[in-house]
């Protein structure tokens, strides 16, 4: 089988990460992107509500304890599964050969965190940084 990527990855990398539990990787960014849509669906859903209770003149529900739960668990979370995946999922069951291409994939899931904190923090808080009351 040759490599579609080229030369830039090796063989052996092109079959995954991990050697027997690259299944735990596989799950957890599956629950992860799918956590993500769910919170960002769930943000949209609260300023919807917002919005048609401020054109009907009514009180909002308050969502602010449940907000600051959600995004401080993904303030916390990622950057925990990232580290207990380098130090101790990737030390033991990780190929050498394949810690450059390891250490690019955690590059690629920690900038899409920052967005998703960047989209999040906004969309949950928004009208109260906004708001000068």
């Amino acid at each position: 089988m040759t490599n579609p990527v080229g030369d830039s990855v090796a063989e052996v990398c092109m079959t995954g990460t991990f050697n027997s539990h690259g299944w735990v990787a596989l799950a957890v960014t599956v629950i992860g992107v799918i956590a993500a849509i769910s919170s960002l669906a769930k943000g949209f859903q609260w300023l919807r509500e917002e919005t048609a209770a401020s054109r009907g003149n009514r009180q909002a529900q308050d969502r602010w304890k449940a907000k600051s739960w959600l995004l401080g668990l993904w303030v916390i979370a990622p950057p925990m599964w990232l580290y207990i995946e380098a130090i101790f999922l990737y030390r033991h069951f990780g190929r050498a050969a394949c810690f450059g291409q390891f250490q690019y994939a955690q590059q690629i899931v920690f900038r899409g965190w920052v967005v998703l904190i960047a989209v999040l923090g906004p969309l949950y808080f928004g009208r109260e940084i906004l708001s000068r009351e």
